[in-house]
């Protein structure tokens, strides 16, 4: 798809990029820019940095950065296009009508299906052949309201009944498979979902990305059955409800196990409510849920499992900056058992009870030892230290030695004296790591330009001519009166010195948006690192030159060395040559 600098000009006008990153991160003013925990990287200090002039973001923590275009590609897992028609369409902006882009068309293709056979389970939910699944969700206690909302269905007890309903539409069974509403074995083609209560997936802009279904009989080899993962279904990136939870003005999301809990904790007026995807929570949706809730209650199931779950949700979230507390529930195995037997108002105590995460490892921490004992507190305080010694803030960490004081016996200031010297062994191991990596040379490794780390003083100029040229395209004469894109040594800057190159000769103008689109996200990151560390120095022709300069040096250095290394017959070839060009 053909995009005019003037169509993208107007893209990034209509979608400030402080407005979009808004609406996924907490931003802080910071002087003319503004700062937020980057939602890329885990963080608990801001380092993500957001340029209203330039209109640019970049994190100094991870290396991310780029324009709004690229904020979106990677927050939204997109490509170029399909971030381009997302911002499009975020401002009702009409896209060029030029060309075909094939990926584009099977997400567009993909989601249409989706929707459709979304449509389809809950239309028969509430047809007669959807007895069982409509059964199964009112006695569970769910109002038809409530059903209606979620768009809750049921998937019929023939192993060709979507198939054929599709097939109807026009949809060929490679595309139902590909879209995991099909499976495919034996030859044969089949419903994936049969006879199950159906629970439709949304992402946070409202499209069906994928279905969850819960068996509806006891043969069924899995009770609960998910979508595969395909180009619109990502499950590590997305959280069931979180198309709701995110416009509920709740500002604690309580994480569940279970699609049942989240719509029976909605229901009884908690907004809130999201689950994982039938997998363990990952960094990315910990990071998701930091964008739009202040802190998360884990109210996973009190088994053994759920403990579990919680244990690594609770780590997952402090590695994250993500304030968390767990929620217990002594007579229900969930929450949704518990709505039932105390309702909602109960349930409310509960939440506001919860303890802090690290009051439940320390709990944990107990498990199995007898704290009347000697050998049972000292057992317990050599575990308590290393966790205490992850609180950062030093009032928080006070408080917990206090209670842990309490609870053994022992004085605050002793605990908090083997609390200091485990930081202090883990600062002296990292400084050692470092040293280690400076001594061995790997300590500043550029992954997106290797090279540059061979040659630091040529790079510096690389980089200097680059941020010249896009903040000055009339420039571009000046450098290709002594360079051109071979005298770049380093492969990244060349590739990217030739890009700029090539849009300043076609009349444009080399912006991140333009450059967007020859280039990944990591490496946008690297180019905006680039433009805004020489962004003081970009508009000094002077500095321009002596850029140029060191790179003619570095040419004519390797030329010689070129030629001491020739043979004699080399030699001769190469002064015949240049006799040619004198010519």
């Amino acid at each position: 798809m053909a995009l005019s600098q003037d169509f993208l000009y107007q893209l990034r006008l209509n979608n400030d990029i402080v407005d979009v990153m808004a609406s996924y991160v907490n931003m802080k003013k910071a002087g003319r820019d503004f700062v937020c925990l980057c939602p890329f990287h885990n963080e608990k200090t801001p380092s993500c940095h957001i340029y209203s002039d330039t209109q640019s973001f970049y994190c100094f923590g991870c290396g991310a950065g780029g324009d709004v275009i690229t904020f979106i590609r990677m927050a939204e897992n997109l490509d170029y296009i399909e971030s381009v028609k997302y911002l499009a369409e975020r401002v009702g902006m009409a896209l060029p009508e030029d060309g075909n882009d094939e990926n584009l068309r099977i997400r567009t293709r993909l989601l249409e299906m989706n929707r459709k056979a979304g449509e389809y389970f809950h239309k028969l939910l509430f047809s007669e052949k959807g007895q069982a699944g409509l059964d199964y969700f009112l006695n569970r206690g769910l109002s038809v309201k409530t059903i209606k909302r979620f768009g809750l269905g049921y998937a019929d007890d023939d192993w060709h009944g979507l198939h054929n309903y599709m097939r109807g539409l026009g949809y060929n069974e490679d595309e139902l498979v590909q879209g995991s509403l099909l499976s495919r074995g034996n030859n044969r083609v089949f419903d994936k979902f049969v006879h199950r209560a159906m629970f439709p997936i949304f992402d946070i802009r409202g499209n069906v990305i994928g279905f969850g279904g819960r068996a509806l009989d006891t043969d069924s080899h899995a009770k609960y059955l998910n979508s595969s993962e395909t180009l619109v279904f990502k499950k590590k990136n997305n959280l069931f409800n979180l198309n709701y939870a995110k416009n509920s003005n709740q500002k604690t999301f309580i994480l569940c196990e279970g699609y049942m809990d989240v719509i029976s904790v909605y229901q009884a007026g908690f907004k809130g409510s999201i689950a994982t995807l039938g997998t363990a929570i990952t960094s990315e949706q910990a990071r998701l849920i930091r964008q739009y809730a202040e802190d998360v209650v884990i109210a996973y199931d009190s088994d053994g499992a759920g403990q579990k779950a919680t244990m690594k949700a609770i780590n997952l979230f402090s590695e994250n900056g993500v304030s968390a507390r767990v929620l217990k529930m002594d007579d229900a195995k969930d929450p949704d058992e518990f709505i039932k037997k105390y309702g909602a108002d109960a349930f409310e105590m509960l939440i506001d009870k919860a303890g802090s995460a690290i009051e439940f490892e320390i709990n944990k921490l107990k498990t199995g030892l007898d704290m009347e004992s000697t050998e049972g507190k000292t057992s317990f305080l050599k575990k308590a230290v290393y966790l205490l010694a992850d609180i950062s803030n030093p009032i928080e960490r006070a408080v917990h030695i206090s209670n842990i004081s309490k609870l053994t016996e022992i004085s605050s200031a002793n605990i908090e004296q083997g609390v200091v010297n485990i930081i202090k062994g883990r600062r002296k191991k990292s400084f050692n790591e470092q040293k280690r990596k400076l001594i061995n040379g790997d300590f500043s490794r550029d992954k997106i330009n290797p090279e540059a780390t061979q040659l630091p003083a040529q790079a510096r100029a690389e980089k200097g001519i680059i941020s010249c040229l896009v903040n000055n395209p009339s420039w571009l004469e000046k450098v290709l009166l002594k360079l051109d894109v071979d005298d770049f040594p380093t492969s990244f800057h060349r590739k990217l010195f030739e890009q700029v190159k090539n849009i300043i000769k076609s009349g444009g103008n080399p912006d991140l948006s333009e450059l967007g689109k020859e280039f990944s996200t990591d490496e946008m990151g690297k180019i905006t690192e680039i433009i805004n560390e020489y962004k003081r120095f970009s508009y000094d022709e002077k500095m321009l030159l002596d850029c140029v300069d060191v790179l003619v040096k570095y040419k004519e250095k390797s030329n010689i060395k070129q030629k001491e290394e020739m043979s004699a017959e080399e030699l001769m070839e190469f002064a015949n040559r240049l006799r040619e060009i004198k010519k």
